[in-house]
């Protein structure tokens, strides 16, 4: 990977770039430092076979499909129609989980839920206290702040007020039971693979709008410009882990 590109290698390279299909990003090549959790790990930690699950902010549904032999039933949701039709056709193969077009408020959402799942999506914590039940759990990895940074510094993006922390969870009534922090090297290897990533990002997904701006090759090679090295463009990730019992 170089440090600047052409108008016309750029074109080139988006023309050949695929669609984000739900929220796979799974054909990029990145590499990423160790961390200390792994989200579905963690979420498994806590499920049972006897119990009602909601996952806000779904998406495909990817992640939770792959959770439904160890719950009784799942709902997950999502503010984009598309995701939710998405998630469906995922799901086809699957009999106790149903997807649904429902904002953080959860306004559509009349039962509530042992677990409430939260990766990457707007919460509203009220909504989830209001929906959890007695001693049910919330369980959230959340992109924080300083996530690309690099990038975001050369967006003009601002990244300075924390996502989630500790005072608002007790707030809302939770009881916190674990609240990590994270932020590591993240390694892009190859342009391609960039691109795509730069490309299914927006607002409505992420924290970031960098669909709007990656056809401009001047854009990109300011955030390629002093980020690359022999193992590909590097930034940063940076995440929350918040488990809390009502």
């Amino acid at each position: 990977m170089r440090e600047k590109y052409t108008q016309s290698e750029l074109d080139k390279i988006l023309l050949n770039t695929s669609q984000r299909l739900g929220w796979n990003f799974s054909s990029m090549k990145t590499w990423r430092a160790p961390v200390p959790w792994d989200f579905l790990k963690e979420v498994k930690k806590y499920l049972k076979p006897t119990m009602d699950v909601l996952d806000i902010g779904t998406g495909g549904g990817e992640r939770f499909i792959q959770l439904s032999d160890i719950y009784k039933s799942g709902m997950g949701t999502d503010v984009d129609p598309a995701m939710i039709d998405i998630a469906r056709k995922n799901a086809q193969a699957v009999d106790n989980v149903e997807f649904i077009v429902s904002s953080d408020k959860l306004t559509k959402i009349e039962k509530n839920f042992n677990i409430i799942l939260d990766r990457h999506a707007p919460f509203d914590l009220t909504a989830i206290f209001n929906h959890l039940k007695p001693r049910g759990y919330f369980i959230s990895q959340q992109v924080g702040e300083k996530n690309m940074l690099n990038i975001k510094k050369v967006l003009e993006q601002k990244y300075d007020i924390p996502i989630i922390t500790k005072d608002e969870v007790q707030k809302s009534g939770l009881r916190i039971v674990t609240f990590q922090e994270y932020d590591v090297e993240y390694v892009v290897k190859d342009i391609e693979s960039l691109i795509f990533w730069l490309k299914a990002l927006d607002m409505l997904h992420a924290d970031i709008a960098t669909d709007k701006v990656i056809d401009n090759v001047e854009i990109l090679n300011a955030i390629l410009k002093g980020n690359v090295d022999k193992r590909g463009f590097v930034t940063n990730e940076h995440r929350y882990l918040v488990i809390a019992e009502k």
